[in-house]
């Protein structure tokens, strides 16, 4: 194993600046154990107290130990000899109180493994890694900035008014790191930025539909790209709804919308036109059906009736028509598969990068000679 191949000055060197410590730490929480937790699934090979003092960098491992923390976690060795340590700021939550301080720490520790592997991969191909707010000039006071922000960033984004088929993808193009989960109904998502600057934003997927996940992800992004005004910042609530209106008109801006269902006042919409946006645009009904609300192409009295009928026919989530758009993360893996097949890094490290072992990553690599 690789941790076999290192010289015990290596090791402890590294231990002395307490790489393994905090690396231990990482692993433990995205795990989402508690020290005792640890030291019993190892069956008490090691004591929560030696465990607590080699996170702390007072203790150091023996090499069995760290094969047997390594096994257990089922974690590569080389992963807590990491240099790199990816710190994320100040974290905005969307969670349920019932959440877990445990789950909560387990996720973000999970995110930040993901992203430090993909700035890793970044940095073996010397690719640059800066990220500038596209939209920071723009002060948020109320509704009508926020559409004029969501306009600006796709004028600036060159993406027109037209559909945006994978929201991940493009986003990871322009520099944001976006890492999918499914866990907790507890957690919406994250959204921060690391030390470096680099903007990350992290999503449960567990029962969302695509439209939905669609709109999450772009409510994290208006939290990272949005500039406040100082009254509105202390109004919790109020950032919420500007966040998701941001969703809605970056999804489909206003032109699009009086395009395709109108600009005047509508007495009747019939559903199949609500689908046949929701299938062009990857647009829920719910939310293009408040849109229209607050465009005014619809009354207030008619939007109330849109959600009574909605939620008595479909249910409190589900609705009509089908989006066939993904959202995925492809850069990644094609940075991944690029850096393998140049011959730039082994199987091994491709492994490593994955988060797969070396046999798995086999049966997965399979290209034309």
């Amino acid at each position: 194993m690789y941790i076999c191949q290192q010289t015990n000055t290596k090791i402890m060197s590294e231990i002395n600046e307490n790489i393994f410590g905090n690396r231990l730490k990482s692993a433990r929480k995205m795990a989402g154990l508690s020290l005792q937790q640890l030291s019993d699934g190892l069956k008490n090979k090691v004591s929560k107290q030696a465990l607590n003092k080699y996170e702390m960098g007072a203790m150091n491992p023996t090499t069995e130990v760290l094969i047997s923390i390594s096994k257990f976690l089922k974690i590569k060795p080389d992963y807590f000899f990491k240099p790199v340590h990816t710190d994320l700021g100040e974290i905005s939550f969307r969670k349920k109180a019932s959440l877990s301080k445990k789950d909560e720490e387990s996720i973000i520790e999970k995110s930040r493994d993901y992203i430090e592997r993909y700035i890793e991969i970044e940095q073996i191909l010397t690719l640059e890694n800066e990220f500038e707010n596209p939209i920071e000039s723009i002060l948020i006071n109320e509704k009508g900035d926020v559409e004029n922000a969501a306009n600006e960033l796709r004028l600036k984004w060159e993406l027109g008014t037209n559909p945006i088929t994978n929201i991940v993808e493009m986003l990871e193009l322009k520099g944001i790191k976006i890492y999918l989960f499914d866990d907790s109904d507890d957690i919406d998502g994250f959204s921060a930025y690391t030390s470096k600057g680099i903007p990350v934003i992290t999503v449960n997927k567990r029962n969302k539909s695509i439209e939905r996940l669609r709109f999450t992800i772009m409510h994290e992004l208006a939290h990272l790209l949005l500039v406040f005004d100082e009254e509105v910042k202390s109004d919790n609530k109020l950032i919420e709804k500007l966040c998701h209106f941001f969703s809605s008109c970056f999804l489909i801006p206003t032109k699009m919308v009086h395009k395709l269902i109108g600009s005047s006042n509508r007495s009747y919409i019939n559903i199949k036109e609500l689908i046949a946006v929701k299938e062009y645009y990857g647009i829920s009904i719910r939310a293009l059906v408040h849109r229209l609300n607050g465009l005014k192409i619809i009354t207030d009295n008619y939007y109330k009736r849109w959600v009574i009928y909605m939620n008595k026919t479909y249910g409190a989530k589900s609705e009509p028509g089908s989006y066939l758009g993904q959202e995925k993360s492809i850069l990644f893996e094609q940075l991944i598969n690029r850096a393998l097949s140049e011959g730039i890094i082994s199987l091994s490290k491709a492994a490593t990068l994955f988060n797969v072992n070396t046999n798995e990553l086999r049966k997965l690599s399979i290209s034309a000679n």
